[in-house]
């Protein structure tokens, strides 16, 4: 092994070494949240102060909350969170038409509706926000109109390796498939409202919380993925952006060695917009390398959830009995079916 493997090893054995011990329940959410109202009621603990929505605290993009809770500011709506160890889960919330501002004459004052959707699988996200601003334009500076739908799953996974000794620094590669799109059409204006983003994310054995993907549109502007120009596979116009792709991440692991795994998707509409992910978002591929970021082409992994993850490489014995068993299928059904003509 080289010195620059060496160093590698040491590094990623002294990452594992400090996170968090696994061994988090394995667990399932769903979140919705529909806000919407011209605001100015009143609280001790302030309706004119905003702080992020506790509700989405795992999220790299979160949206903001009077600290004085929505009903009591003048606000229609809130957040929910629905748990499930087992799924899938999904949970939908609707609100309005609720007024913006004081009532005024035909066209000036406006009334907010909107949805969102979540929808959670062990490997599998969905994520949807609607929001529509109608018959006027917000009449209150305090005023709330937005939308969010979130996801997360969590889960234990452990890799083990007939090359690779129990205990040995590696590396995990996730990747994750994601398609959706997210629409704020209209002229921009002076009060005319419109903006959604959706954002993938990834905390892995504690540590920090990255984001994967952010993708972002502003009623007006062209579309941007994680604020450049979206990759192959996306296509984007003035107020849309559509289309799918795959983002991957690399983190530290010990072959044999428990490590916790929590992903989530999130979709937020503003104004009058739209952001619907609810399709999919999944994981699609696990590759796992030694110290020294050399491929290990046979592995296999395990999941406290009991979930089977894709691209997870049968050990040799495995493979050996999958193909004796299949065999043996072939060989049945040809001793049934003698007459029919040969496979090309």
């Amino acid at each position: 092994m080289s010195v620059a493997a060496h160093w590698r090893a040491a590094v990623l054995l002294a990452a594992c070494a400090a996170a968090p011990q696994a061994g988090a329940a394995p667990s399932l959410e769903a979140i919705t949240g529909v806000v919407g109202g011209a605001g100015g009621g009143s609280s001790p603990l302030g309706c004119g102060t905003f702080g992020p929505v506790p509700e989405l605290s795992f999220f790299t993009f979160n949206t903001l909350a009077p600290l004085g809770g929505y009903g009591p500011c003048g606000y229609s709506g809130g957040y929910t969170t629905a748990t499930s160890p087992s799924g899938p889960l999904s949970r939908h919330a609707s609100l309005g038409p609720v007024i913006l501002g004081p009532p005024g004459p035909p066209g000036s004052t406006g009334y907010f509706d909107g949805t969102a959707d979540a929808r959670a699988s062990y490997g599998s996200l969905g994520a949807a926000a609607h929001a529509n601003i109608a018959g006027g334009v917000p009449g209150s500076s305090l005023a709330l109109f937005e939308s969010t739908g979130a996801a997360t799953f969590s889960d234990t996974l452990t890799a083990s390796s007939a090359s690779m000794a129990n205990g040995s620094a590696g590396t995990v590669r996730y990747t994750f498939s994601v398609d959706g799109s997210l629409t704020s059409l209209g002229t921009p204006g002076a009060f005319l409202f419109g903006e959604t983003y959706a954002a993938l994310d990834v905390q892995h054995l504690g540590g920090p919380v990255y984001e994967l993907m952010n993708a972002h549109v502003r009623r007006g502007g062209l579309g941007t993925i994680s604020n450049n120009p979206p990759p192959a596979g996306w296509v984007t116009s003035t107020g849309s952006l559509s289309g799918g792709s795959t983002f991957a991440i690399d983190m530290p692991m010990v072959w044999g060695q428990p490590w916790d795994l929590k992903v989530g998707l999130l979709a937020w509409a503003y104004g009058t917009a739209d952001s619907s992910f609810l399709s999919t978002a999944e994981l699609t591929g696990l590759e796992l390398f030694d110290a020294g970021h050399n491929p290990v082409t046979t592995f296999s992994i395990t999941a406290a959830s009991g979930t089977h993850y894709a691209a997870a490489v049968p050990e040799p014995s495995t493979v050996v009995l999958m193909l004796a068993g299949l065999a043996g299928l072939m060989w049945r059904k040809a001793r049934s079916n003698t007459s029919a003509p040969p496979v090309p």
